[in-house]
């Protein structure tokens, strides 16, 4: 009985040695914020809003004095009110609002899509 254990626990060993390693993109470290946020903006336009959001997670947490910040945010919102999560995008349109302010394109932007959630 243990020789069968042991030959199935070298086999099972071998046979995923010879497995391919997996090549997840989201595992992926980036070189550069540019990178990451090219990254997620790809994912974004493509319609993988899920991928889009994990790494616009990312980069808002790991560079928050962006210079484009803000539009990270939005973006983070968007693909959060496009998986239906509208608490989520609705949190993250306001931070864009109330922090950046509502003058420029992404302030609208994010005004906008606070209205549309709200059915204004």
């Amino acid at each position: 009985m243990r020789v069968i254990v042991v030959l199935m626990l070298l086999l099972t060993g071998y046979g995923c040695a010879l497995l391919p390693a997996a090549q997840d993109e989201d595992v992926q470290r980036y070189k550069s914020p540019s990178e990451l946020y090219d990254k997620a903006l790809g994912f974004y336009q493509s319609g993988k809003y899920a991928k889009a959001r994990d790494l616009f997670h990312e980069y808002v947490g790991q560079y928050s004095d962006s210079k484009i910040l803000r539009i990270a945010i939005y973006y983070l919102g968007h693909c959060y009110q496009m998986l239906g999560e509208d608490k989520d995008a609705l949190a993250l349109y306001n931070r864009v609002v109330t922090t950046y302010g509502d003058e420029d394109f992404w302030g609208q932007q994010a005004l906008a899509r606070i209205q549309q959630i709200k059915g204004e």
